[in-house]
């Protein structure tokens, strides 16, 4: 009897046990979640110590197969698990992954193979269909061995674990959304080594390198503290600023007679309307004042723009606008920024373009630029279709709705400038979710929004970044380094160059182990984001991975400087990556300055005598002149009559220089400055 009334007990404690379980059905088990990047059509890293993760009930055993690969793990009391396998010897695939717990999970056609991470900003962004010769190369790409996965945007505070994207196999339906860069540097990389390739593309256009770096170790580097303690100092103070600004400026406005005063909006807004007394303008990154406009007050800008049949789903235009705007297409506004909601001096602001605002063909663009203060300016616009940017410069019509006369005091409240993204916030929403991934390396390609940095800022930044990821990865990736393309117009000038110092930056980031330069400096335009020799940018990359990831004998990188000695009135450059020798590449007498430019322009020349253009010398004086250059075996002996004593050399410092040391492998020199980077 007594053995009945105890089994009664435990019978009676366990439904009460289940029934609470049923309650809360996580506490009794908890299915396996794999990331998003474990998913469908992935390509993982042939290596010894491959990683795969996810999340499970505590304590939970995982198992997991792959062909002939085994695998087992226990999750912690956090929930998370990794297996790390040995694919060292796996053949290719494809395979289904199964990971099994409390629940099973197939993963299908998974293939092994090489992976790839390309990050940075637009110039990985830009895309496969957007560069030269894209749509035909993407109409033959179907290659099931040549993979990309997308991270989403995600720019937030905290570390993530995970991220949002998916595999896409090439063909013609996904390769147009490839990275232009990465496509044709995977299919190098397949082709000479006749394994799947993947690459992984976290990347956005217009960030600086700071997004990308964690804010642990941007704040924790002793020579960036200066600059973290100010951009901490700045997004601490933002919140306050933002706040006490609008009642400030609007209280300002009524006592001054400085208040906007719209009129219908229909009236300059609307497609149709006469045009006859509007006005040209030529360039809009320029005052008002520049233009023949009013330095304060309303003025309208209208545009014809032409849209595409193949526009995406979520089409968006983004403005650079100095003070408030409202923006109308075909008469529909698609928003505005006023004084309440401004979030800061020159912040870019996007507006989506709804289904009903928008024709393929024909649209009107217009935008009314209101200024109560001074310095009205507009600085750019563009389009985003999806996988084509339209660029809105050249020619607008512009009209002055009212002017506001010039201010006597100049004591009216300002606008803060909004800092913009957190240090690390890119790292934590794009990379970070990335940290358990096995890599065989890094495609670093960004520095083009950093260009008010010094060299040495930057390439201390750059080094920081390298070694953070390498510490939060797990390994020593080697980090394929791509120099800033040659960009905007040829000039004479032998003053400072923004972009000549990051590329500088860039080069003496070789300093660290495990980093390679992939040069560009022939590749360019005055169009930063020229479509052309995409093709030729990934081939480059692939020369450097193989070289020197996969230990192939190939040429890989144009002539590097080594050293500079002083023979008399002339310095003596030698290089690294020679080959077998230097080559003066001739110049022509003219160009296209664009890939759209209808007509050749003549090609600037510094020194039209010298068999070497581009470099210049500095003597003790310390003034820079043009020089006479001239190969000398596997040596550059540069000199100019003007200076006895050489001091220092540049070569190609310009933001678009005319330069053509290359050597034997048809392979440019990359641009350099001796002495100490400042």
């Amino acid at each position: 009897m007594k053995s009945l009334r105890i089994h009664l007990r435990l019978v009676s404690l366990a439904l009460l046990v289940g029934g609470f379980l049923a309650g809360f059905p996580q506490l009794a088990r908890a299915d396996i979640k794999l990331p998003s990047i474990i998913s469908d059509h992935m390509i993982l890293q042939r290596s010894s110590h491959t990683s795969v993760w996810g999340k499970a009930a505590p304590s939970e055993k995982i198992s997991l197969t792959l062909g002939d690969v085994r695998g087992q793990a226990v999750a912690g009391p956090d929930g998370n698990w990794k297996i790390v396998l040995d694919l060292s010897q796996s053949k290719e695939g494809p395979f289904d992954m199964v990971v099994e717990g409390v629940n099973k999970i197939t993963v299908a056609d998974v293939l092994v193979g090489e992976v790839w991470l390309c990050s940075g900003e637009s110039n990985l962004v830009f895309s496969l269909a957007r560069s030269t010769g894209g749509a035909e190369e993407a109409a033959r790409s179907t290659n099931p061995r040549i993979r990309q996965f997308t991270v989403a945007y995600n720019p937030i505070t905290e570390p993530q674990d995970q991220c949002k994207g998916a595999w896409m196999v090439a063909d013609p339906t996904n390769s147009p959304g490839f990275t232009a860069i990465g496509y044709y540097f995977a299919k190098d990389l397949q082709k000479a080594l006749k394994v799947p390739v993947g690459i992984v593309r976290s990347a956005w256009a217009g960030t600086v390198i700071r997004h990308w770096l964690s804010e642990a170790a941007f704040c924790a580097e002793p020579g960036l503290k200066e600059m973290s303690d100010l951009t901490m100092q700045q997004f601490a103070d933002y919140p306050k600023l933002k706040k006490a600004y609008p009642p400030a400026i609007l209280d300002w406005e009524t006592k001054n007679n400085r208040k906007d005063r719209p009129a219908d909006p229909a009236t300059f807004a609307a497609p149709g309307i006469d045009e006859s007394d509007w006005v040209k303008v030529a360039h809009l990154n320029s005052p008002f004042k520049a233009m023949g406009l009013p330095d304060a007050g309303a003025v309208w800008f209208r545009k014809k723009v032409i849209l595409p049949s193949n526009i995406s789903q979520n089409p968006f235009i983004s403005l650079i606008v100095h003070s408030f705007d409202q923006t109308y297409l075909n008469g529909k506004k698609l928003g505005e920024i006023t004084e309440a909601t401004s979030l800061g001096l020159d912040t870019l602001r996007i507006y989506k373009i709804p289904p009903d605002a928008y024709k393929v063909g024909e649209n009107i663009l217009a935008i009314r630029v209101f200024t109560p203060t001074e310095a009205a300016a507009f600085g750019s616009a563009k389009i985003d279709v999806g996988l084509t940017t339209i660029n809105l410069p050249g020619e607008w019509l512009a009209k002055t709705e009212f002017e506001l006369p010039p201010l006597a005091a100049k004591d009216y409240p300002q606008l803060p400038k909004d800092p913009g993204m957190r240090p690390g916030a890119l790292y934590n929403g794009m990379i970070n979710p990335l940290t358990p991934c096995t890599f065989a390396g890094v495609v670093w390609y960004q520095g083009a929004n950093d260009l008010g940095r010094t060299g040495s800022q930057y390439n201390l930044m750059l080094k920081t970044l390298i070694g953070d990821w390498r510490a939060r990865f797990g390994s020593q990736l080697h980090f394929a380094l791509c120099q800033l393309t040659n960009t905007g117009k040829k000039t004479s000038s032998l003053g400072s160059s923004n972009w000549a110092n990051i590329r500088e930056a860039q080069r003496r980031a070789l300093d660290v182990p495990g980093t390679s330069l992939v040069n560009f400096i022939d590749l360019g335009e005055e169009d930063v984001h020229a479509p052309d020799n995409r093709k030729t940018a990934g081939e480059r990359v692939a020369l450097s991975a193989l070289a020197n990831v996969y230990g192939q004998k190939n040429p890989y990188s144009g002539p590097i400087y080594d050293s500079m000695k002083v023979d008399g009135n002339k310095a003596v450059i030698s290089f690294r990556f020679v080959e077998s020798g230097l080559v003066a590449r001739p110049l022509p007498s003219d160009y296209l300055p664009t890939y759209s430019a209808k007509e050749k322009i003549p090609l600037v020349r510094n020194s039209p005598e010298s068999e070497l253009e581009g470099f210049s010398i500095c003597g003790e004086e310390n003034k820079w002149v043009w020089a006479q250059a001239k190969v000398d075996g596997e040596t550059v002996i540069v000199w100019a009559p003007s200076v006895t004593k050489p001091v220092a050399v540049r070569y190609a410092w310009a933001d678009n220089p005319t330069c053509n040391l290359y050597n034997s492998a048809g392979l440019p020199a990359s641009p350099f400055q001796t002495g100490e980077l400042k």
